[in-house]
């Protein structure tokens, strides 16, 4: 056996049955001794450990310190390590060094490592104790940057678990962190390394965004803010530094949401609650509100009928330090037609409350103004405001533990509050809050009480390392403010029941009213936005569309795929309309509210009409975006040309009238003129013929002029109808017809029922069987009449055909309309087809007409089958 191989026998039996973890190193640090105890800590043979260098058996031990402390050793300076060694990726152990010098004669070239496993909790702080229930975030660093030890509540600020912040306490340094450095937070933490007291301003960290933190899987990021500074030992150098963060995510989130939502309301204004109005100025000088909103009961202690009856009275309730500033700028609204916005005070039973006002002018034909506005009860938004300075103050404060309320409760006895000052926050001296907890039950919010005490009850139980708890406290006034409830069991018996617990109390109560106001008005935003019946979209100052709501889908038929983040202007606006479109969208622009009426493309290709206004979202004298609020004018604009249509026919029928009604009666009045002519020998009873067949002829003139009459007013009523029924009388009814005689009728009607308004069908049928009996082909020796009804569920179709002199080619588009003859043997009155057309469609139904001269004519008519609304009526009664 060789000399060396002798040496590590003796060197192994020598540490093999050590109690503690031991290895041995020669001077190029390879391994030559590796004991039982080392094999069970680091799960690592001493096969596979002996002759290699220790680097390459556990890397961790390949760093600078590990080399140079074996290095002291060597120089026979024994150290121990300050530095915890995590080893292992699945079990971590964590471990701590010491180094010396073999001490075997002969051998004092090895180095001896005696390694003793740590509890990553012992490398703490001496405030360990002071900071560890504090619900503040609190971190304690060497003075190299690592991490000595994180509270509960850092942990829970960026929602870490305890294991894995042990991971962090030995990978972290935080001046490796490149977010902070990017961030422009280092110079800040350096400061506080060098001895000094540093402010963190506030910035949002993320630490997946930290190389050394990715492996933590913590995505969420926050908006910190805090305070640095060291702790010195008594030779004036730096022993630990302090860092503490407060998370003002929240805050931040309120900021921005106040921001924007302010934006969107600068046009949506229905969606903030409060006051709405309608407030006339009148040319004479007199004003009034024309409709204000249920909501002024609750803003100025008034009813809706007491303000429009007497305007007069909330001036009376503005503040008189804010009384001239509300009054001059109504005037100087009024006297420039202008937008009026104020801000300010009014007094309501003593209490003051902030009232912000706006309204925009619409000017009407008249002269008359009308200023649509709202008055908006801003009172918590200016406490806000008020307070933020004050909760700037109490974040210091609570670092102090002021502005905590610090509680201890004794089950056997009191729940006491430590601290004065907060109690008389809440309106109370100090011992009124000594109290049993039956008591102090009292003060919790009823609809909150349950939930507390479950949540207590859980804590008690084991269930929950921490009582935590949201809920509303009774001030001494009656009213209540929302606190965090945070405490722990400190103390149980020998049977594990709690004997005495402690916590904090913090005051969050203007925050969950501006959450409650936020969450209130988004949820009224979105509704009126999504839910008004007016098509509407926001564009960014880009004009590209941003949001859409249904109605604006409804009026145009485009989906969101195809309009959300496009111009507006390449997909709604007709070619020829471009020049408007882009001249709105200046005025628009330049911060002014524009209005048009155009048209704009459909997805099914037809045009909408429409009014087009251009609202701007401005921010700091700049418009950030549009509201383009499109109006759908379809049926205003269908009215209109149906009016015209119907002067025009107005004038025509007025015409037509006069000129049929006095022919006939010139003709009568000639005849009279004869007949009393002394001269004249002609038989009167020849002249009594022909006044009896002028007569007629103006009786059935004006019985279809009252039958058209009686067709645009009369109310479509639904009945059964028995079309073989209404031919037959029809018939009946034209016998006394020259000629009715010799027509032949065919007649094919199916047997399925079918409802309709039975006056109009019986006109349409009497007009076209009276037409053909009159126009019968006088050429031929058999004139027909044919029939063939077929009737569905949905429909009747009626075909109509004769055989007689026919209509010409050019003139047969024009038999529907009002007083039209298509032939110069014609001696009706000329409004029957028109009469038979409106009537068909009064039913909803259509008309086609085909005619060849000397052939005959057909109608193919289609009338809707009413026969479920027949038997919903029915079923109503």
């Amino acid at each position: 056996m060789s000399q060396l191989s002798t040496d590590r026998f003796f060197i192994n039996e020598l540490i093999e049955e050590n109690a503690d973890a031991i290895f041995m190193l020669d001077s190029h640090l390879k391994l030559v001794a590796w004991n039982k105890k080392v094999e069970q800590m680091l799960k690592v043979s001493k096969t596979l450990a002996l002759d290699k260098p220790v680097g390459k058996v556990i890397p961790e031990f390949s760093d600078n310190y590990f080399k140079e402390a074996v290095q002291r050793a060597f120089d026979s300076k024994p150290t121990a390590s300050e530095k915890i060694y995590s080893i292992g990726k699945g079990g971590v152990v964590h471990v701590k060094l010491s180094f010396s010098p073999s001490g075997v004669p002969d051998m004092d070239k090895l180095c001896m490592v005696l390694l003793r496993t740590v509890d990553i909790e012992e490398v703490s702080s001496r405030f360990k104790s002071l900071i560890s229930e504090s619900p503040i975030a609190t971190a304690i660093f060497r003075p190299d940057g690592r991490p000595k030890y994180f509270n509960p509540a850092y942990n829970q600020l960026w929602g870490a678990k305890k294991e894995l912040a042990e991971i962090v306490l030995s990978t972290y340094n935080i001046f490796a962190d490149e977010q902070l450095l990017e961030l422009g937070i280092m110079p800040f933490i350096q400061k506080g390394f060098t001895g000094q007291t540093a402010e963190i301003p506030p910035v949002a960290y993320n630490p997946y965004e930290t190389a050394s933190l990715r492996m933590l899987g913590l995505r969420g990021k926050k908006y910190v803010k805090g305070h640095i500074f060291s702790v010195k030992d008594e030779r004036d150098e730096v022993e630990e530094v302090v860092l503490v963060l407060s998370d003002v995510t929240f805050q931040k989130q309120a900021e921005e949401i106040l921001t924007d939502t302010h934006l969107k309301f600068q046009l949506l204004t229905l969606g903030l609650p409060g006051v709405i109005y309608e407030f006339e100025e009148n040319a004479n000088g007199n004003s009034r509100f024309r409709y204000i909103s249920q909501g002024c009961n609750e803003m100025f202690g008034l009813s809706p009928e007491e303000i429009m009856h007497d305007a007069g009275v909330i001036n009376e309730l503005v503040h008189p330090d804010d009384l001239e500033g509300f009054l001059s700028s109504s005037v100087n609204s009024q006297d420039k037609n202008s937008e009026w916005q104020w801000e300010g005070r009014i007094i309501i039973e003593g209490r003051e409350k902030w009232i912000e006002g706006k309204s925009s002018p619409a000017r009407q034909k008249d002269g008359t103004v009308i200023r649509y506005g709202l008055l908006l009860d801003i009172t918590e938004k200016k406490e806000v405001e008020k307070r933020y300075r004050i909760t700037e103050e109490r974040l210091q404060l609570a670092l102090q533990g002021a502005d905590l309320g610090l509680w201890e409760w004794d089950l056997t006895g009191y729940k006491t509050i430590f601290n004065k000052a907060w109690a008389s926050k809440f309106g109370y001296d100090h011992y009124e809050l000594e109290l049993k907890f039956d008591d102090w039950e009292k003060l919790i919010h009823p609809d909150d009480l349950p939930n507390v005490k479950k949540q207590l009850n859980d804590h008690f139980l084991g269930k929950s390392e921490y009582f935590e708890v949201e809920y509303r406290f009774r001030m001494k006034t009656g009213e209540y403010r929302w606190i965090l409830d945070k405490g722990r069991a400190v103390k149980r018996d020998e049977t594990g029941n709690v004997v005495k617990a402690s916590g904090t109390y913090l005051d969050i109560n203007e925050k969950k009213r501006t959450q409650i106001l936020i969450q209130r008005n988004e949820q009224l935003f979105t509704q009126l936005f999504e839910n008004s019946p007016l098509g509407i979209v926001l564009l960014d100052e880009k004009h590209q569309v941003m949001k859409m709501n249904q109605g604006f889908k409804d009026m145009f038929g485009f989906s969101e795929e195809e309009i959300i983040g496009n111009q507006l202007n390449n997909i709604l606006v007709p070619k020829d309309m471009r020049q408007e479109a882009m001249d709105i969208n200046m005025l628009t622009v330049s911060g002014k509210v524009a209005m048009l009426e155009s048209k704009r493309n459909h997805k099914n290709g037809s045009l909408v009409p429409v009014i087009i206004y251009g609202v701007p979202v401005t921010f700091d004298n700049r418009t950030i975006g549009i509201y383009g609020i499109y109006v759908d004018i379809t049926d205003r604009t269908k009215a209109e040309n149906e009016l015209q249509v119907r002067n025009n026919e107005l004038d025509n029928f007025v015409y037509k009238v006069s000129h049929d009604l006095r022919a006939p009666l010139s003709s009568i009045l000639g005849l009279v003129n004869l007949a009393h002519h002394q001269e004249n020998d002609d038989d009167l009873h020849q002249y009594i013929g022909l006044i009896e067949n002028r007569v007629k002829q103006l009786d059935h003139f004006i019985n279809d002029v009252l039958s058209h009459s009686k067709n645009l007013k009369l109310a479509i009523t639904i009945d059964p109808i028995d079309f073989r029924q209404v031919i037959d009388n029809c018939f009946m009814d034209l016998s006394y017809l020259p000629k009715a005689n010799k027509v032949h009728k065919e007649i094919n009607i199916s047997h399925q029922p079918f409802f309709s308004d039975k006056w109009r069908i019986n006109e349409i049928f009497r007009n076209l069987i009276s037409n053909a009996i009159k126009y019968l082909n006088p050429d031929i020796d058999n004139p027909f009449v044919k029939i063939d009804i077929v009737v569905t569920r949905r429909s009747a179709v009626i075909k109509f055909k004769d055989n007689g002199i026919g209509i010409e080619k050019e003139t047969l588009p024009k038999v529907f309309e009002m007083f039209y003859r298509a032939t110069e043997y014609s001696e009706g009155s000329g409004i029957g087809l028109y009469i038979v057309k409106n009537a068909i469609e009064k039913l909803g139904g259509k008309i086609r007409v085909g005619s060849k001269p000397g052939i005959g004519t057909f109608f193919n008519i289609t009338i809707p089958n009413r026969k479920e609304e027949w038997l919903k009526l029915k079923n109503e009664k």
